[in-house]
């Protein structure tokens, strides 16, 4: 299992959805501020890379966008389907997709691209999100931010609170400060405190200088990066930040 994907929460949406439910709101926040910012509204087309369970999808799409939304897990997709009937979700890597058309807006939350570990990797999605952007669109790409002098600020409980399961789970982060990679470690345990299941992940971390160079090579010019849960501040207080750039095509 060491250095393998394992999500209670991927195999299980719905439960997903329970957990992460406060997730989706934060999204559509930090996006229509960043369309009203930069765009003047809503953007006519929008594409969603790691859309899990398509709340972000179905959102922008009740507001009358042509939203499309790309994920690698298969159950998560089905579950998206399930829900927003009307909405258009494709299964595909983000580092080789080709959907063969373009969007004046691209979102991409939810760790989404720190599941990929390498420069390579990484430089292979934002170019592939490239290929899908026409000139001037607006990237929004949520990542773990790398910075050694800044304690480490990530949720550590997890709460599953419906008829049929009640769970908590409590995470454990490790840093290997060399290869960037951050190891996470949840056991979920039931009411009676019996392990149900245990999840283990590996995300990349990326210093904002990183994520800026990243972008640049891809062809997106940085207009700001921001902490998650605070958007209008003036440093980054969590381990979550939000780059927000535009496409010029010159990388």
């Amino acid at each position: 299992m060491e250095g393998q994907l394992t999500n209670f929460l991927y195999r299980n949406p719905q439960l997903y959805d329970e957990v992460y439910a406060n997730s989706h709101h934060v999204d559509v926040q930090l996006c229509e501020r960043a369309f009203d910012r930069y765009l003047g509204g809503m953007p006519t087309t929008l594409l969603d890379v790691g859309c899990g369970t398509g709340e972000d999808v179905a959102h922008f799409a009740a507001q009358g966008v042509d939203a499309v939304g790309v994920d690698l897990q298969p159950q998560m997709l089905e579950r998206a389907a399930a829900k927003f009937p009307g909405a258009r979700f494709v299964e595909a890597d983000i580092r080789s997709l080709d959907l063969g058309r373009s969007f004046e807006a691209i979102i991409s939350f939810g760790y989404a691209i720190a599941n990929l570990h390498s420069d390579l990797d990484i430089a292979a999605a934002l170019h592939s999100m490239a290929a899908h952007a026409k000139t001037s669109a607006l990237l929004l790409l949520e990542a773990l931010a790398f910075q050694p002098d800044t304690p480490l600020s990530l949720p550590s409980q997890f709460t599953i609170d419906t008829p049929g399961l009640r769970a908590t789970a409590q995470a454990r982060y490790e840093v290997d400060p060399g290869s960037r990679i951050l190891h996470r470690r949840r056991s979920w345990r039931d009411e009676s405190g019996v392990t149900t299941a245990e999840d283990f992940a590996r995300f990349r971390m990326l210093s904002p200088e990183e994520l800026e160079l990243l972008l640049a090579a891809a062809g997106f010019e940085l207009l700001e990066l921001h902490d998650r849960e605070f958007p209008d501040g003036e440093s980054l207080s969590s381990s979550v930040m939000v780059a927000t750039s535009r496409y010029t095509g010159t990388p």
